[in-house]
């Protein structure tokens, strides 16, 4: 095995100071052809980086593959640490804008003296999964703006309130949007061209009002919030906030709409600088301002800076990286395009993106801790949806938590696209939103521990997939969800599992769902199949323990719809597909607004439910024969102690019942 090193401060043949020195000497040895193994060892320490790029001249091979691994703790920062010792009391003029014990507290650094310029800290952009800036002339969407960071906590930038969200009271004005309330649906054609549409006007509390007229401006002031849905979060620039009459104008249009009592706060606020773990920057002087939640003088402070990804494969297969520490960047930590990639005991922390994006085959992320991301965790792309050719990617033992701080919907800590990924034994909690999503074909999500996702949520759900009727062939098995529960208004509710939009076939069997307020919703679909599941304690927001619905917006399946384009993007009406999906076409001789809005040949049955509620159909006769659906066999129960739940127990109250493999659950030792 060829084995180079990386240590500061030393040269050699095969000892270099940087990782990109030794990354060029591997790329030499790759030049001439491999004949072993390659690893590159890299010293303990940090390493300030602007982007570390590979491409396919960096490639190992299946038989000789590249590994970088660090001998200790290696950080790979994007950023900038920031000396305590350069905080400074604020002048006389600063703290006559603050209130409470803020004057005294409030300290400020002059980032120009570090060098530092209005290209490094970025401008505020819009932020939500559901933002509409790119609608607008001139607007920033991207990168982030810098952040900052003490003791490996995100800051807030001053905001009001200090937590939790005010609620809107009327609708003033809709602005000209997606789905307007109680009209037609723009056609999406349309919604696409449309042009710096008005933004929303709406009223708020007198106090709120108030408030806000003792800023000193509303230039760069925003509103972050859920303006329609508890499933789309957006931010907004304010125009116009009247004292007077407590009407609130936003620059931005809701795509979906508004309505009244929606959940939002203000951000980037000076005066509101007014709480421990606040912060601000004024983007025209470059003068940062901390209110410090703990001792400053022992602190540790990072500014992320870099605009770019921190390690980038762009076609480079065969490489390992192992036992880094990734942070500090304004975008997605790692971006890594190729096959054979592998990602193991790593950390990644303090991004403003993802943390790992991979798109290739038998590629695997395994043994990572990522946490404090501004979006989500890892996404993984591959296989051949036309062939079913199985990607053979795998998302494996992995501690995934407080993800999703900037981008707060759909952001989850692992998505699998494609064909026949495997996402299994992670633990994963502490998101207000989703916590795995799935598209494609014949994956596997197993032995996952899942708990406090969804927090700041409603219609939404830990496991999530929708809207394809061509997704077919997924196993969501013995996997732990508990402790679900949101603190936004529920209309829809929160769920474990969430098969959305009439679904294609998926197979959820021996989970345990404990103090969640629902364990599933099947919204439509066809060949689900819920079976063997354990759900115990109900919620007090909890009003069934799961639902079979009938799908909602059978529009979506009439030619042209997003049903049918979907359809088109398959062979489903190819031998192999036939075979393996046989009642797609079965599916598409019945009427989209009468039958194919129906759940069928969907099998609920040999569920135990504990201290919760029932089962709740909705909108059909579930038994109906034409449906083919079986529903049977969900015992519901009350037992005092669940503590002595056992699997031999659990066969007493329903001798049909199969065994849980509970120890198996959860990350591996």
């Amino acid at each position: 095995m060829a084995v180079f090193y990386v240590k500061k401060n030393a040269s050699g043949n095969d000892v270099f100071c940087t990782i990109e020195a030794a990354r060029d000497a591997v790329r030499l040895l790759i030049a001439e052809g491999l004949t072993e193994p390659v690893t590159v060892i890299v010293e303990a320490g940090e390493y300030r980086t602007s982007g570390l790029v590979f491409d396919v001249h960096d490639s190992g091979t299946a038989d000789c593959p590249v590994t970088y691994c660090a001998d200790g703790e290696v950080i790979l920062n994007g950023g900038m640490s920031l000396d305590p010792a350069d905080f400074k009391p604020l002048t006389d003029a600063e703290r006559a804008r603050l209130h409470g014990d803020a004057p005294e507290k409030v300290v400020r650094i002059d980032l120009t003296k570090l060098g530092l310029t209005s290209a490094d800290w970025g401008q505020l952009c819009a932020i939500g999964s559901y933002n509409t800036a790119s609608k607008y002339d001139g607007a920033v969407t991207s990168p982030m703006w810098c952040e900052l960071f003490v003791n490996d906590r995100r800051m807030e930038i001053a905001r009001y309130p200090d937590t939790g969200y005010l609620n809107t009271v009327d609708v003033v004005r809709e602005g000209k949007c997606l789905e307007p309330t109680g009209k037609a649906r723009m056609d999406p054609g349309e919604w696409a061209m449309l042009r710096n549409p008005l933004g929303d006007i709406r009223t708020i509390d007198p106090d709120t009002a108030k408030r806000a007229a003792g800023w000193k401006s509303l230039d760069g002031v925003w509103c972050f919030g859920y303006p329609k849905y508890g499933w789309a979060d957006m931010a907004t620039p304010i125009d116009r906030i009247d004292p007077d009459t407590c009407e609130m104008e936003t620059h931005y249009v809701s795509m979906y709409g508004i309505r009244e009592h929606a959940p939002y706060y203000f951000f980037n606020v000076f005066e509101e600088l007014d709480a421990p773990g606040e912060w601000f920057l004024d983007r025209e002087t470059g003068m940062l301002y901390l209110y410090p939640d703990c001792d400053l003088a022992s602190a540790e402070i990072n500014l992320s800076l870099l605009k770019d990804n921190l390690i980038r494969f762009n076609n480079t297969s065969y490489v390992t990286l192992r036992g880094f520490t990734f942070t500090g960047t304004r975008n997605d930590a790692l971006d890594l395009t190729g096959d054979g990639i592998t990602v193991e005991n790593c950390v990644v922390k303090n991004v403003a993106g993802n943390a790992i994006l991979v798109k290739g085959e038998n590629c695997r992320v395994d043994g990572c801790e990522i946490h404090h991301t501004g979006r989500g965790g890892v996404q993984m792309t591959g296989g051949d949806r036309v062939t079913l050719t199985p990607s053979g990617n795998i998302v494996t033992n992995n501690h995934i938590h407080h993800i999703a701080e900037i981008f707060r919907t759909y952001q989850p800590a692992v998505q699998i696209v494609g064909v026949g990924a495997v996402c299994s034994h992670n633990c994963i909690h502490d998101s207000a939103h989703m916590a795995i999503g799935f598209s494609g074909n014949e994956h596997v999500m197993e032995y996952n521990e899942i708990y406090e996702v969804c927090q700041i949520a409603d219609d939404s759900s830990a496991i999530y997939s929708g809207r394809d009727y061509t997704v077919c062939g997924n196993v969501v098995r013995c996997n732990f969800f508990h402790d679900m529960k949101s603190d936004a208004d529920n209309h829809i509710g929160i769920f474990g599992m969430y098969c959305d939009d009439n679904l294609g076939s998926c197979t959820i069997e021996k989970n345990v769902f404990l103090r969640c307020q629902s364990a599933l919703l099947l919204h439509g679909g066809h060949d689900m199949v819920f079976a063997n599941n354990l759900i115990i304690d109900a919620c007090p927001k909890s009003q069934y323990s799961l639902r079979f619905h009938k799908y909602g917006y059978w529009d979506t399946l009439l030619p042209g719809g997003t049903h049918d384009e979907r359809l088109k993007a398959v062979p489903w009406q190819g031998e192999l597909w036939s075979e393996k999906y046989p009642h797609i076409a079965d599916y598409l001789t019945w009427d989209p607004e009468t039958e194919q809005c129906i759940p069928h040949y969907c099998r609920i049955a040999n569920n135990i439910i504990i201290n919760h509620k029932p089962v709740d159909v909705r909108g059909f006769d579930c038994h109906e024969e034409r449906l083919h659906n079986v529903v049977e066999n969900n015992i519901e129960v009350n037992v005092d102690d669940i503590h002595t739940l056992t699997n031999d127990k659990l066969r007493e109250i329903l001798p049909q019942f199969e065994e849980i493999p509970f120890d198996e659950i959860g990350l591996k030792k």
